[in-house]
């Protein structure tokens, strides 16, 4: 009896499903050394797209590798990398281990501009793969009998070949896996790169030189306003910041949150009398801000929130001869004079910095500033009031190493005032740009 078309379909397709080999289960360890977050994603998503992979969270206990847990999820192996700190071109490392800790495969690549080609991500993936599977012997061949202990190898001796299906023996000068069922103790290299992701820095000290330009301009002024602006040619501010963040994620959306402290003051600024032959006067510069900062974790890149407080402070001294051209001077003689401010306002900000070509990336940072008091007392100016003010930083970045970066970047702000003295002045702004060269220490 001719069994039905139906049943022969089914029977050809479940002999097929059974000669079909099961995709080897491996997992895949994020990079060590310098964060590549795209290179790590397309290396997974080529690896994965041939096998089967679990998360790399599934096979560790803490930061470390738990080959127990390899061996209780039935996985093939798992694979390691790391990327090149000092080397120019970076070079990207790419290992296989078996569940018994053996080195199966490892290759070295190329990485140019943090990047490698689609053709070497799939010969790293086919690498990975023939490892996990290797060829099985031909059928009807005799088996391959087990491989007797190793004896210690003769200078002169020639390497034998590998038995089928066996690791091949390392090369004059390589060093040897470790036997079956042991695990040299790992380098420190080699330890690194099987720990997972590290967290983010809990303690971050930035330095920078400002070099400025600043204006103090009024609008609608009479010709004797009773008011004087000035500007300033280019002076130096140096800047500082200190972030503290003790809560961190090694993985996920929230990087780090913590409290931030910031500060910057203007040295030697002076300002000229009516007469320049006569004594100037010194000008008083600074900001101190202090607030929280939440980083999240966009790939490769951070976009970080901040809210806080700034005071900020301008005031004109007497010269050397005790002339006074501050507003807030009683029996002010000079008719033209400089409100002096103390205004403070809730600080709302904005920042972003991430890699845009192997060591070098961007960072940019906007805040605006809701000015709650602006600190005029004088009988010069009776009601006082803020406008809006705004500051920006944007720049080029150098990561030379994990914990230190280098940033040249521009920056700009501006700051209104409301005087609302009719017939003198209507508002007052001061604006500073300019650049800064600074560095960041990471701890």
């Amino acid at each position: 009896m001719t069994p039905p078309p139906s049943a022969t379909r089914l029977a050809a397709l479940v002999l097929v499903l059974a000669a079909t080999p099961a995709l080897a289960r491996v997992a895949v360890l994020p990079l060590s050394g310098p964060r590549n977050h795209n290179l790590e994603r397309q290396l997974t998503s080529t690896i994965c797209s041939r096998m089967g992979c679990v998360p790399a969270s599934t096979v560790m206990t803490g930061k470390r590798v738990d080959w127990d847990k390899v061996r209780r999820a039935k996985l093939e192996g798992i694979v390691v990398g790391g990327l090149s700190k000092a080397t120019r071109p970076q070079v990207l490392e790419v290992s296989y281990l078996t569940p018994q800790g053996q080195r199966a495969w490892r290759e070295r690549y190329t990485v140019v501009n943090g990047r490698i080609s689609s053709a070497t991500l799939v010969k790293i993936r086919d690498g990975i793969l023939a490892a996990a599977r290797p060829p099985a012997a031909a059928p009807g061949a005799a088996p391959v009998p087990a491989p007797a202990k190793p004896e210690a190898p003769k200078a002169a001796a020639p390497v034998a070949a590998a038995p089928a299906g066996e690791i091949a023996p390392p090369a004059a000068g390589e060093i040897a896996p470790p036997p079956a069922g042991e695990i040299a103790p790992p380098s420190a290299g080699a330890a690194a790169e099987l720990e997972g992701p590290p967290r983010p820095e809990l303690l971050e000290v930035e330095m920078a030189l400002q070099l400025l330009h600043r204006s103090w301009t009024y609008s609608e002024t009479e010709p004797a306003n009773g008011f004087r602006g000035y500007s300033l040619g280019v002076f130096a501010e140096p800047r500082a910041r200190v972030g503290i963040y003790p809560l961190r994620n090694a993985e996920g959306l929230i990087a780090s949150f913590g409290l931030e402290l910031a500060g910057a003051v203007a040295i030697s600024t002076v300002l000229a009398g009516s007469d320049p032959a006569q004594p100037k006067f010194p000008l008083s510069l600074y900001w101190l801000d202090a607030g929280l900062r939440l980083r999240l974790r966009l790939g490769s890149w951070t976009l970080g929130p901040g809210l806080g407080f700034r005071l900020s402070h301008q005031s004109v001294s007497p010269n050397s001869q005790g002339d006074r051209i501050d507003c807030n001077a009683p029996g002010l003689t000079t008719p033209a004079c400089i409100p002096g401010t103390d205004a403070k306002a809730v600080r709302m900000g904005l920042e972003a910095q991430g890699p845009i070509a192997g060591a070098f990336g961007a960072t940019a940072e906007f805040s605006y500033l809701l000015v709650l008091s602006t600190g005029m007392e004088s009988t010069q100016v009776p009601s006082p009031g803020a406008g809006p003010a705004f500051e920006g930083r944007v720049g080029a970045t150098w990561q030379v190493s994990r914990p230190l970066r280098l940033a040249l970047t521009g920056t700009f702000s501006q700051e209104s005032y409301s005087l609302n003295v009719p017939g003198h002045a209507s508002t007052a702004r001061a604006a500073s740009f300019g650049g800064e060269l600074g560095f960041r220490l990471s701890l």
